[in-house]
């Protein structure tokens, strides 16, 4: 086995090229208990060299989470592919479900789409789809709260990443700023991928939602592999070598047309 000093500096090459990794992925990776990378990773945060969130540990570059995404521009693009992978999204819900919905345009697009009858009750953390939701009479939307970001309109925070383990979906439905074969899933900011992690967690079933823009790009903070979903919705853009990865994973996917 590895020394400390080794896996400190193995640590630290993990983090520093993918910006966060989870504890359970620098166990696996480094082939040693998931006890011992908390005390390696508390004993890095404490030098000052990683910085520790929920679920695991992310690099000190704050420039590279906070300047590549913001909610507005984000949403002027690729309008009409989110129109109908949120579309195809709908179909999806039936009443009664109990509905976690992450931040992100395409997800926001869904929740402007809903079928025109039927009770839902939704769990979320964006402040646009909370807005969206809440004209709807006979919808609950249950608000996690926590700190508004003002470039992601979401909210985050330990306090309510906790309320958001004590909730139960039987969907949620999961945005990404990037899917690359290698990297798995990205998205901007280390607080996101807490929330992306945790919804995903209290959920039966995971459906992803990207366009097909996101394929082949890698973003700041890596939250998952797409083994971890159940289907993805996306449009008729997407690579044909993409389309064979998730097929070969073992997720249905579903093109929006």
């Amino acid at each position: 086995m590895a020394s400390k000093e080794q896996r400190s500096g193995q640590i630290l090459d993990m983090v520093d090229s993918r910006h966060f990794m989870s504890i359970g992925d620098l166990a696996k990776a480094l082939d040693v208990s998931e006890m011992t990378i908390r005390r390696d990773v508390r004993d890095l945060a404490d030098a000052g060299k990683v910085r520790t969130v929920y679920g695991g540990v992310a690099s000190l570059d704050n420039g590279s989470t906070t300047a590549n995404y913001n909610a507005q521009t984000e949403g002027s693009q690729h309008p009409a592919e989110k129109r109908r992978i949120a579309l195809a999204a709908s179909r999806l819900l039936s009443p009664g479900d109990v509905v976690i919905l992450d931040s992100g345009t395409t997800v926001q697009q869904l929740a402007e789409c809903l079928p025109a009858e039927g009770a839902f009750t939704f769990i979320c953390y964006s402040l646009n789809t909370i807005n969206v939701l809440a004209k709807r009479e006979d919808t609950t939307v249950i608000s996690l709260g926590g700190v508004l970001s003002p470039k992601s309109y979401t909210f985050s925070g330990p306090d309510a990443i906790q309320a958001m383990q004590r909730y139960r979906a039987n969907k949620a439905f999961i945005g990404a700023t990037g899917y690359e074969l290698r990297q798995g899933l990205t998205c901007s900011y280390v607080e996101d991928c807490s929330w992306k992690q945790a919804a995903m967690q209290s959920s039966v079933e995971r459906i992803l939602l990207v366009d097909s823009s996101k394929f082949g790009k890698v973003s700041t903070c890596s939250f998952a592999g797409v083994e971890s979903f159940d289907r993805v919705i996306t449009d008729a853009g997407i690579p044909a070598q993409y389309r064979y990865d998730l097929e070969a994973k073992g997720l249905e996917v579903l093109i929006a047309d």
